[in-house]
């Protein structure tokens, strides 16, 4: 192995941080080859210690270390894929991701590694460990066992090939929803009624930009596309129902039959079509189920979650939506009569039916009569700079630290900020990258992902975690500051709750570490942060107007407060919905099914919920959530995590909001203790008590059991 690869691929022995803006295409594949030839070889060098010389540290602790390797090579690769995805970028990871998923095949299959771990579970000292290393050796047991390590001959070999299978369709999946693009075009200011000024000129900014690629935009024009920032203000505001009902369309068209490249495709044609995909990954992970003995993917699915079985988790959100849907019905009556009463004609001259592409519109202007209350006039009280400068101090305040922005390390944007979080006295707690603004090759949607787990190594060594926190927030234009709207400002604090999570974990484990956590508890921390983006006393802190610097007026906020539960029920069934068709795919036990996703997905909406699915439109051929994501069989986890998280915040709302005592103590008891414990425990000491749901009940303006 010539060192000189070491010195010129950017992936290898990088030091702390990677080497983003020095990353080619052509570096993947060699780097990831290393990295594996490198694993490899220490795991044989694990394999052969003698039975009689196993420790904790020798052979539990170093097989993390070895997998490291590669997870320290293949994590910047995935983290630049979502990012700035370029062609060459995503065909050079095309390529090495085979490599690494045979790797991991291999070592999870390999029955020498799973007898080393099985004969050391059975020495003195595992018998007696306690704490991370006792909770990490049961969780290596139970993994490998889920990953096939007790399947032998043909069944193990198809067990390989599955999993094979199942990485590249997953990413297929995803890159089809990535690439399904398309760009509304608008030459006549008149069909902007309705719409604010800085969405207007956003609008603008973006036909002159596209024109570089697609000079048939006219000169003058306004193009909107399926980015959040475009998307969702035009089906908020636009009052041309024949444009929000086309974009609606197109966007929920994605990676279907009928989806495309838009503008930017060039001369590509190539099917964007997920339909098929779907059946085929479903296939795939059921036939994995049953060769590990599982019924169906969503029994194997809860192994590794708090719920206890899928007939639980149903019953779970049946009895959600028992509560819900009388309060979804009322507010969908209420959107029927507001329509009439403003006559308001929808595209399909039907009085008596809301269109789903009329919902966030008529939805937006009954509260701003009920309320009082026009979302509009809250923006300029929502600038990103300050918002992101409120949401820091407010963690600051309550946990005890310091955000600090720094300097002279690689990103891959210019957009990219990168920010420290420290301890009073300056020692470093971990680091984050931020990127918030939509580009064109970035993966739509916000998220948080992982790039190194706080962890102590076996020679001593400490590691400090690092992730990166993503968005696509307006962006800031010539004219205007990224002005947010509240749903916004809601999703920048969900993120940074992620990212604290991860950041203030202190574990000795990697495994453990931060969000690697059960996946029905991971959202807790996340949607607990919400809740300051809410509460009068945090809110007031950073609401300020970026011109004046005037705290938002108290009639203002009042009325956004109050508006806060609008609609609640009518949320709430969507995610219902939405859990339900997770379940639904998920427990069948037979890959033959006569019905499309599609057809399971309608017939889950006419049972549960409200609105009716508009024929043209397929959502789960965009529902990456289950089909490329971690949540199969795992979506119901937000509202689980959502009856933890409002039981949890329950304690700052009776303690103070930015009660510095309650934010050490949560700190201290969840945020900072990863996987070290069973979430259960964990918040049985935080609440001294199993979780309630009335508080999201109560929150919801529902009915909420006797205490």
């Amino acid at each position: 192995m010539p060192y000189n690869i070491y010195m010129t691929n950017p992936l290898l022995d990088y030091g702390e941080f990677a080497a983003y803006a020095d990353i080619q295409a052509k570096d993947i594949v060699p780097a990831i080859n290393i990295a594996i030839t490198k694993s490899q070889a220490q795991l044989e060098v694990i394999l052969e210690l003698p039975v009689a010389e196993y420790n904790f540290a020798n052979t539990i602790h170093a097989l993390v270390e070895m997998e490291n390797h590669i997870g320290n090579v293949w994590t910047p690769v995935e983290n630049l894929l979502s990012l700035m995805g370029k062609d060459d970028i995503r065909d050079a990871a095309n390529e090495a991701r085979p490599l690494v998923v045979e790797f991991y095949n291999n070592y999870s299959l390999d029955p020498r590694v799973y007898k080393l771990i099985k004969d050391y579970a059975q020495t003195a000292e595992a018998k007696s460990l306690t704490g991370e290393k006792k909770r990490h050796l049961e969780n290596t047991v139970l993994d490998f066992k889920l990953s096939g390590a007790e399947l032998e001959g043909k069944e193990k070999e198809e067990f390989k090939a599955l999993n094979l299978k199942l990485s590249d369709l997953s990413q297929k999946f995803s890159d089809n929803v990535t690439d399904s693009k398309f760009e509304l075009i608008i030459t006549d200011e008149a069909e902007l009624a309705g719409l604010p000024d800085d969405i207007i000129d956003g609008a603008k900014r973006k036909a002159n930009e596209m024109r570089e690629q697609a000079a048939s935009i006219p000169v003058g024009a306004w193009l909107f596309n399926l980015d959040y920032p475009s998307y969702g203000p035009l089906m908020k505001f636009a009052d041309k129902g024949n444009l929000r009902k086309q974009l609606y369309l197109k966007y929920l068209a994605k990676a279907t039959d009928a989806a495309n490249r838009g503008l930017s495709g060039g001369d590509k044609n190539d099917s964007l079509n997920n339909e098929p995909l779907i059946q085929e990954i479903y296939a795939a992970k059921l036939r994995k189920t049953n060769l590990l003995g599982y019924k169906n993917y969503a029994e194997l699915s809860l192994q590794t979650k708090m719920a206890p079985s899928p007939e639980k988790v149903k019953e779970f959100l049946q009895r959600l939506g028992t509560k819900a849907k009388p309060l979804a019905q009322k507010e969908y009556q209420a959107l029927i009569e507001f329509q009439k009463q403003i006559g308001y004609q929808n595209t399909e001259n039907n009085s008596d039916e809301v269109y789903p592409w009329d919902r966030d519109y008529l939805s937006e202007k009954l509260r701003k009569e009920k309320y009082d209350f026009d979302t509009n006039l809250t923006k300029p009280y929502f600038e990103l700079r300050n918002t992101i400068k409120g949401m820091f101090d407010i963690a600051e305040t309550i946990y005890s630290i310091k955000l600090v922005e720094v300097k002279g390390i690689q990103v891959w944007h210019e957009d990219v900020e990168i920010y420290q979080v420290q301890n009073k006295d300056g020692s470093v707690v971990g680091t984050f990258y931020m990127d918030l603004y939509p580009r064109d090759i970035k993966r739509q949607g916000a998220w948080v992902m992982p790039l190194l787990g706080a962890c102590i190594e076996s020679d001593g060594t400490k590691i400090l975690p690092q992730c990166t926190l993503v968005c696509n927030l307006t962006k800031p234009n010539d004219t205007h500051p990224s002005l947010l709207t509240h749903i916004e400002v809601v999703t920048l604090f969900h993120e940074f709750g992620h990212a604290l999570h991860h950041l203030f974990s202190k574990v000795e484990l990697e495994p453990l570490s931060g969000t690697n956590v059960e996946w029905d508890f991971v959202e807790l921390p996340s949607q607990l942060n919400e809740n300051f983006s809410w509460e009068k006393e945090s809110l007031l802190t950073f609401a300020k107007h970026y011109q004046t610097g005037e705290v938002i007026p108290d009639e203002l906020l009042e009325k956004m407060l109050a508006a806060r539960t609008f609609n609640e029920g009518l949320g709430c069934i969507r995610q219902l919905e939405f859990s339900l068709f997770d379940f639904a795919i998920h427990m069948r036990e037979s890959a033959e099914d006569s019905r499309s996703p599609n057809d399971i997905f309608k017939e889950i909406v006419a049972e549960n919920g409200v609105f009716s699915v508009w024929e043209g439109t397929n959502f789960p051929c965009s529902f990456s959530h289950i089909f490329a994501g971690g949540y199969s069989a795992g979506y119901y986890s937000y509202k689980w995590a959502e009856v933890l998280e409002a039981d949890a915040f329950s304690r700052f709302q009776k303690e103070g909001v930015l009660n510095p005592s309650i934010g050490q103590e949560y700190k201290e008891k969840i945020l900072e203790r990863g996987d070290s414990e069973p979430p259960m425990d964990l918040f049985k000491d935080f609440m001294g008590r199993e979780p309630s749901e009335n508080a999201l009940l109560e929150r919801m303006g529902l009915e909420v059991a006797s205490r």
